[in-house]
């Protein structure tokens, strides 16, 4: 998953959870953390938590909050993804 491969796997991956929130693995993903459920909802990338989040949509704060977001050729690979 795209949105493991860069900075958020320093958040969200196996020795660090904020927000309780690990999306390393998929059934991480499914659970979700502390603020949303599922971060995914499988075959609605609309719908889903983390797209929301990384793309800052519906006046949703961008995470991650500093730094350098996913780019938008990102964002589009993980609604795919989630869309399958």
């Amino acid at each position: 998953c795209v949105a493991t491969q860069r900075q958020p796997a320093n958040s969200h991956g196996p020795t660090r959870q904020r927000s309780g929130l690990r999306l390393d693995l998929r059934a991480g993903a499914m659970t979700g953390g502390d603020a949303f459920g599922p971060s995914v909802v499988p075959g609605k990338a609309a719908d889903s938590p983390l797209v929301q989040l990384v793309s800052g949509a519906d006046e949703v704060p961008r995470m991650p909050p500093k730094g350098e977001g996913l780019s938008a050729d990102e964002i589009a690979t993980l609604r795919r993804w989630i869309d399958e």
